[in-house]
């Protein structure tokens, strides 16, 4: 896995105030969100738990920590 996207990162996973996300924004658990940092960087994050104080938005790409396994089928091989 970390040569595809790479280990996970439990400093991408982070616990924001209710009172943070704009108005009309439905929180909804596996609900990916595009967010903007306090230097005005924009991250997608997804929403993986939510309680009655904060949403906890993960930074980390959804394939990160994963083995990606693929399956082929060899059409023809050419010279070279």
């Amino acid at each position: 896995c970390d040569n595809a996207y790479g280990k996970r990162n439990e400093d991408l996973v982070l616990e924001a105030p209710r009172a943070n996300i704009p108005d009309g924004v439905e929180l909804e658990v596996g609900k990916r969100l595009q967010a903007r940092s306090q230097e005005g960087q924009v991250t997608r994050v997804v929403i993986t738990k939510i309680t009655d104080e904060t949403v906890t938005l993960d930074a980390n790409h959804p394939l990160a920590g994963q083995d990606l396994t693929f399956e082929i089928e060899l059409v023809s091989i050419s010279a070279a």
